[in-house]
């Protein structure tokens, strides 16, 4: 087994997971850089180099591998060239079918039976490069934004392994995405009519909407799904269930 050095960028949980499987196995995380205050305490208790992801210049020392986990910030190339080896992203969406940004929410609202995330390295253009691992699952009737995410965090932990096995031995299985197929969600994507629902629709297109814009307590970063009442009245849909 070849040990390795990395550096992670990122800003959620899933970022300390990496972190704790990597040094469990021997490897070295000589930098965390995040926006999260959590993480900058996990790094900072731990004896690993942490970085303000907004400052500049970075300073810690370059790595084998840079890792993005969770990261919705494009990396600039001179932070990508720390990783000496290369650098590898973790997607929460099919490649190339939903490349981009709120993959779960698109597949829901697009009413898509199946979802997968990818571990694939950054090269060319956004979220292009050849996929290393990928997972695929079914979407639940009952996924909402909230759940499809945590699931998408979920699938990423239980196939980390296997990509740190793949740098371990050197053997990358590295598939060439197909861009013919490739879509592309924008950050600035939005639903229909700013999230209006649109009652003479199907129902589970309505049904579709409602769970494909619910992060529960947590930040919605689209729009809230958003009924139009008479006199002008709007309310925000918080639930819409399928019934006879």
């Amino acid at each position: 087994m070849t040990r390795f050095s990395a550096i992670l960028v990122g800003n959620e949980l899933l970022l300390r997971h990496a972190a704790d499987l990597m040094r469990a196995r021997g490897h070295e995380v000589r930098a965390i850089i995040t926006r999260n205050p959590d993480l900058r305490a996990y790094a900072t208790s731990h004896g690993i180099a942490v970085e303000d992801q907004d400052a500049a210049p970075l300073t810690a020392p370059d790595s084998d591998w840079l890792f993005s986990i969770a990261n919705l910030s494009i990396l600039p190339p001179e932070t990508l060239a720390r990783g000496r080896l290369g650098a590898i992203n973790f997607h929460d969406g099919p490649l190339p079918r939903m490349a981009g940004l709120n993959a779960p929410v698109w597949a829901i609202i697009g009413g898509h039976a199946r979802h997968g995330i990818c571990w694939h390295l950054i090269d060319g253009g956004i979220d292009e490069g050849d996929v290393l691992v990928r997972r695929d699952f079914p979407i639940r009737a009952d996924d909402t934004a909230l759940t499809l995410n945590a699931r998408c965090f979920a699938q990423a932990a239980d196939s980390l392994p296997e990509l740190v096995e793949m740098l371990e031995t050197g053997d990358l299985r590295r598939e060439r995405q197909d861009l013919g197929q490739r879509s592309y969600l924008p950050k600035a994507k939005r639903p229909e009519a700013g999230g209006l629902v649109d009652l003479s629709g199907p129902a589970q297109r309505v049904v579709d909407l409602v769970r494909g814009l619910d992060h529960g307590a947590y930040w919605n970063p689209l729009a809230e799904p958003r009924l139009a009442l008479p006199g002008g009245r709007v309310a925000t849909v918080t639930q819409a269930d399928l019934v006879d």
